[in-house]
């Protein structure tokens, strides 16, 4: 899913797929995590300079900026719990 650098641009919730363990009891692979990590990194940087920039910065950006970090910081957890075989 592409995502334009437009003012008006929401952070896609792909991010969100991959955050908490999937529900049929199969973990995600290391290569998901990352992918989705990357997502959540390109959010972050994107809201980051958009409210650093002032321009179109909303109190949900803020809120927004927030969440992708606690997803990141979750994501960054399961991967380093995963076993090294799996890795």
């Amino acid at each position: 899913m592409y995502q334009t650098m437009e003012g008006n641009a929401r952070p896609h919730r792909t991010a969100e797929r991959f955050a908490e363990a999937p529900q049929d009891g199969t973990p995600a692979t290391q290569a998901e995590l990352l992918s989705t990590l990357q997502s959540v990194s390109d959010n972050i940087m994107r809201l980051a300079g958009r409210l650093h920039a002032g321009r179109d910065a909303t109190d949900a950006d803020a809120v927004s900026i927030t969440e992708q970090q606690a997803l990141a910081e979750q994501l960054i957890g399961r991967l380093l719990a995963m076993p090294a075989s799996q890795a």
